[in-house]
């Protein structure tokens, strides 16, 4: 998801590599010293990130607030109950599968 203003775009960029079967990563020792890196034991190398752009802003309020907003603890990983959720995303196929 991108948004810039009131613009906002949401497109499929690919797949997590945790969701790649192993045997088909790169095999550059390099790549995947980097993964190992970035590797969550539940999560695997997922994570979002969020970038704010601008100028005057005061970094130390925008930290306190958005930490105020994180759950403490380990989250809990109810993969049965999300599965219920409805997807409010379009299908995103694989290229190699048919439309």
């Amino acid at each position: 998801m991108s948004q810039v203003g009131s613009i906002e775009r949401t497109e499929a960029l690919g797949f997590w590599w945790a969701a790649v079967p192993a045997e088909r990563w790169p095999d550059d020792p390099v790549w995947r010293k980097n993964l190992r890196k970035q590797w969550n034991e539940i999560y695997g190398h997922r994570r979002q990130e969020i970038v704010f752009i601008g100028v005057g802003m005061d970094e130390a309020a925008i930290r306190a607030r958005l930490d105020a907003c994180l759950v403490p603890g380990r989250p809990a990983m109810d993969v049965a109950g999300w599965a219920k959720l409805p997807d409010p995303f379009p299908a995103w196929r694989r290229a190699d599968q048919a439309a």
